[in-house]
């Protein structure tokens, strides 16, 4: 990478050159630091917001496509092979929610960090390979683990061969998030049936 910024350095993208492509491999000038990385574009919402997959590092941003440029013949991935490769869990639905996500991927990086698993490709994806992680140690399987948390539920496959090993996953509900959406529609509930009988006034809660 060092060797790449140098040469970026001895000649700089002219701004604007580059017209990004949903697909393309091309070279990315990270916020974070004003360095530039290898990345692959994922979309093009506009050419201010264009979203990129750092494939060395394996996260993502949204830039402007002025800071995008061609990436250079001698480090493209036909050289040198992306470093960072992107799975997705298998059998596994994941909230759509942005703090349930945050929560689940924060109790995800605590229960693997520093520890030895071993990754299974289960079926391909989309855009990336669906895989399975046990614990070395333990052979626990680290989605499951994430179900009987109640962190996220399980993926009901339609395809036969697939059904076998979602079926060895007992049916865990989200309890969790689905207690904390009921209390949130009843507490809102009650606010608006209070509202309703005393409009003019103004009510504290202490819980």
């Amino acid at each position: 990478m060092e060797t790449m910024r140098a040469e970026i350095a001895a000649q700089p993208p002219v701004e604007g050159s580059y017209a990004a492509r949903r697909g393309d491999y091309c070279i990315a000038n990270f916020s974070a630091d004003g360095e530039w990385y290898r990345a692959r574009v994922e979309k093009v919402q506009s050419p201010a917001k264009v979203h990129v997959f750092y494939i060395d590092y394996g996260n993502r941003e949204i830039v402007p496509s002025t800071r995008l440029a061609v990436i250079p013949p001698a480090f493209s991935t036909r050289t040198l092979a992306a470093q960072a490769t992107e799975y997705a869990f298998a059998y596994i639905q994941v909230p759509q929610d942005e703090d349930a996500r945050a929560d689940v991927v924060d109790s995800l990086v605590r229960d693997i960090q520093n520890t030895q698993c071993l990754l299974n490709v289960e079926h391909s994806g989309v855009t990336c390979p669906h895989v399975t992680l046990q614990f070395a140690d333990s052979k626990d399987d680290v989605g499951l683990s994430l179900v009987k948390e109640g962190m996220v539920m399980v993926d009901v496959r339609k395809e036969k061969h697939l059904q076998k090993m979602v079926g060895k996953w007992p049916p865990w509900r989200n309890l969790k998030r689905e207690m904390k959406v009921m209390f949130t529609l009843s507490f809102q509930f009650y606010n608006d049936f209070v509202r309703a009988l005393w409009p003019n006034r103004c009510f504290m809660y202490q819980w």
